[in-house]
């Protein structure tokens, strides 16, 4: 299945970006600025405050490929550096993403994110203040000032301006990739590095995967989007045209392919994962995967019949998920072998 870019906007990937395979060839492919795909992009973005330019879209193909070495479904043809700062400065508004995080910093959110990084800074055995805490891609924040609040030395990156910005008003440190690289050479490794929602955004996931593997001591983290059987899904039904987060918006409860459909998300979700891609990708770097599930100590309310209620829920759901497993849930924790 022969496919089309515009390459003043689109890069090709000729190797998977994981494992480095050739010559698989796509599964899906369908023109990005015609429908369904331009459908999809349109409820995608339509509530994010910001503007689509689609001749920089028209004349490339929404392709999927799924590497026959590592599994990793992946999109071929990529936005450049130019087009991705249209995507994540124009298409979404900073203004839409700044009012999306100031929303979800609730007490409950809080208490979820504080729960699960108690746990991981437990399995370091050292104190909260001895800890080194790598946020790869700090977003504005929700997880880095919870990592602070609990003592550890938290340093992150990000891309954005405004993201700095943020990140240097609650005091956390902003390094790029050649600090890594040199962290995975001996100058300080972390004890924890933290990936939430970032993988599926790389463009060179395997790199990437590599130089924090070499950075870290102790814990590591990936959690992505559930991949599902994404090729059985679209070989049958083709994509749809309303994207997931649409109806997430509408108040919709998600079904089991709007959580495929996710994973592949045109233009941003370029990578899509499985448990035997995550395998692949530990045994490369010398790490063992030794979680699946996203787990988390649950605070019990005793000040009010609500309060007591909300929180014995928290826990009733953390113990169904350690009782049901990792599954398809897109969440791993990896060590050194």
């Amino acid at each position: 299945m022969q496919g089309q870019h515009n390459a003043q906007h689109f890069d090709m990937r000729e190797t998977c970006p994981v494992c480095g395979r050739r010559g698989s060839e796509p599964f899906y492919s369908a023109p990005m600025a015609a429908d369904p795909v331009r459908s999809f992009i349109t409820s995608q973005y339509d509530d994010q405050q910001g503007r689509i330019d689609w001749s920089r879209l028209e004349g490339t193909d929404y392709s999927l490929v799924q590497c026959e070495t590592c599994a990793l479904v992946y999109q071929r043809y990529v936005p450049n550096e130019a087009l991705l700062g249209h995507i994540y400065s124009e298409m979404i508004a900073p203004r839409f993403l700044a009012e999306l995080e100031r929303e979800r910093l609730t007490l409950d959110n809080f208490h979820k994110v504080a729960g699960e990084l108690s746990l991981l800074f437990r399995a370091t055995d050292k104190h909260p203040s001895d800890i080194r805490f790598l946020d790869y891609g700090f977003g504005y924040g929700r997880w880095a000032r919870v990592a602070r609040a609990l003592g550890a030395q938290v340093a992150a990156t990000e891309i954005g301006e405004d993201k700095k910005r943020a990140a240097a008003s609650i005091g956390v440190q902003m390094i790029d990739e050649a600090a890594i690289e040199a962290a995975g050479n001996g100058t300080g490794r972390f004890d924890i590095v933290h990936t939430e929602q970032v993988f599926e955004h790389l463009v060179e996931p395997g790199e990437a995967f590599s130089r924090l593997a070499a950075a870290t001591d102790g814990i590591m983290k990936v959690a992505v989007p559930r991949g599902g059987s994404i090729r059985r899904l679209l070989t049958r039904h083709g994509l749809t045209g309303v994207s997931p987060f649409q109806r997430a918006r509408m108040g919709k409860p998600w079904r089991t392919a709007d959580f495929a459909f996710a994973a592949v998300q045109p233009l941003e979700h370029l990578n899509a994962y499985s448990a035997r891609t995550m395998q692949w990708l530990a045994q490369a770097n010398g790490l063992k995967i030794v979680g699946r599930v996203r787990e988390s100590v649950t605070t019990i309310n005793h000040t009010s019949v609500r309060g007591f209620a909300r929180s014995a829920a928290r826990l009733g759901a953390n113990l169904g998920r350690r009782m049901l497993g990792g599954g398809g849930s897109g969440y791993y924790l990896f060590r050194k072998a």
